[in-house]
């Protein structure tokens, strides 16, 4: 044992492993375990992993309610796994493919874990859930509408523009179903001063406190939306007017336009006035035929716009002919209080007339659809020449040959004298007895602002018979033989 002792190898293994020895006392702490150095398994705790439903029927059902709607999850893996996954890998279920029937259930939880990561503890392993069948049913869709036109401007109502009208959808629980009070859209209008069109506004289920809904699901989502911003309107009856000639023996026997009232647009002072229409104008030198003719209905004196713009006018016309009315009595107007008046030349009183126009009109006239007028407004004591006046029914105008003039002499006779009390009392004279002053008609046609006289100025009401006629001063007529010679003439519709 001494000579393997000595022996120089020996020595120098024993003091390579008291070396291994020194160096691990001095190295190695006694407090630590072998394992723990190691090992490269850790874990891992997520305190509020959310639970996420999948697998519900959703065109039958709803979740309306989960208890709890976070899990704790303890997991366990290898170091570098959990230290690359995050708390979103970590997936907490509860599957609800299983559902047939609403209700309050219970249901367990599954979990999805990254890979080389397995579950240590989920806490806890069911939760409660509630489910509701849900319903879908139709609904009117309203429009609201927020703030006000500019000053001077007024609302028409909300025109719906989408392919399905009002008809919306609305998908909701069937206890929230119950509650629905209005589905709606909102449009803004805040100092329009024109239509708002092609608005698209987000519809929105109301309850019937007038609380949103927020869980409604409506199909379609938005609504095409359109309203008129225009200036005040009403609807007033159309009068046509004429302007040219037609062609030499032809005659008009009716026009008849496509409407009887436009509506006009304008301020409401100006709108107040208003109560004709009489913009549209017919150009007699294009009827050539019997038809139909288009004509524009523009913005006259304050109307600032004419709903419809252009009017179909459904024209009949004929070959012109010619008439004989006799004794036609003269009627005397306009005689002021405490005057008398009387025909002195014809004195018959009476006159016989030409008249032209359509067979088929000219045969419906008699003579209470005609009328000679002299109006003696203004004229004092004496006698005097006074020019007639003709009113004739539409489309009818005298024939009057070259430089004839049509005129009577009147006597007019002050009554108050010849009674020597101031009271005139009734006093027959000849010719023709005189019309009370309001039965008087003014010179020329109605029509809105001042539309001119004509031919066939259809005024309304004539105190001599229900139809309407023209007022025609024959003594400033040129004689022609064609209906509606003259430059202008305004029908009544």
């Amino acid at each position: 044992m001494d000579k393997w002792l000595s022996h120089p190898t020996a020595l120098k293994i024993i003091s390579v492993l008291l070396g291994i020895l020194l160096f691990a006392v001095v190295h190695i702490d006694p407090e630590t375990s072998p394992q723990s150095i190691t090992s490269s398994i850790d874990t891992k705790i997520i305190e509020a992993a959310t639970i996420i439903p999948i697998g519900l029927d959703e065109e039958k059902y709803v979740l309306t309610a989960m208890e709890p709607t976070v899990a704790r999850l303890v997991v366990e893996g290898k170091i570098s796994n959990l230290r690359a996954a995050t708390n979103a890998d970590y997936v907490v279920n509860v599957d609800l493919s299983g559902v047939t029937k609403p209700g309050l259930q219970e249901l367990p939880l599954t979990i999805k874990l990254p890979r080389g990561i397995k579950e240590v503890e989920l806490s806890p392993r069911r939760v409660m859930v509630q489910i509701e069948e849900i319903v879908t049913k139709t609904f009117d869709a309203q429009v609201m509408i927020d703030g006000d036109p500019a000053a001077g401007f007024v609302l028409g109502e909300p025109e719906i523009q989408s392919e399905g009208g009002r008809s919306v959808q609305v998908t909701l629980p069937r206890d929230d179903m119950d509650k629905v009070g209005l589905v709606a859209a909102s449009l803004d209008v805040s100092n329009a001063d024109k239509t708002v069109v092609n608005k698209r506004a987000k519809l929105v289920v109301y309850d019937k406190e007038g609380q949103e809904i927020p869980n409604a699901i409506v199909q379609p989502s938005t609504l095409h939306v359109e309203v008129k911003v225009t200036l005040p309107f009403k609807q007033v009856p159309l009068q046509v007017r004429y302007t040219g000639e037609l062609s030499e023996g032809m005659s008009l026997v009716t026009v008849k336009p496509s409407v009887d009232f436009v509506t006009v647009y304008a301020p409401q002072e100006e709108l107040d006035a208003i109560s004709i229409y009489d913009g549209a104008v017919l150009d007699l030198t294009k009827v050539k035929q019997s038809g139909t003719i288009k004509v524009k209905a523009p913005p006259v004196d304050h109307i600032q716009a004419v709903n419809p713009g252009e009017i179909d006018l459904d024209i009949v016309v004929e070959v012109a002919t010619t008439r004989k009315l006799s004794n036609v009595p003269i009627t005397i107007t306009g005689t002021e209080p405490g005057l008398t008046a009387q025909i002195i030349t014809p004195a018959s009183g009476t006159l016989d007339l030409e008249i032209s126009g359509a067979e088929a009109v000219l045969a419906e006239i008699g003579l209470d659809d005609v009328a000679i007028v002299a109006k003696v407004a203004g004229l004092e004591p004496g006698t005097h020449t006074v020019a007639l006046e003709l009113e004739l029914p539409p489309y009818v105008q005298p024939v009057l040959a070259d430089g004839q003039s049509l005129s009577v002499t009147i006597e007019i006779m002050d009554t108050t004298a010849s009674n020597g009390d101031g009271d005139p009392g009734d006093v027959e004279v000849g010719g023709t007895p005189t019309d009370p002053p309001e039965d008087e008609q003014e010179e020329g046609g109605t029509g809105n602002n001042g539309a001119e006289s004509g031919n066939a100025n259809a005024a309304s009401g004539d105190s001599h018979s229900g139809n309407q006629h023209a007022l025609v001063d024959a003594n400033r007529r040129s004689p022609s033989n064609s209906l509606l010679s003259w430059e202008k003439e305004v029908a009544t519709i």
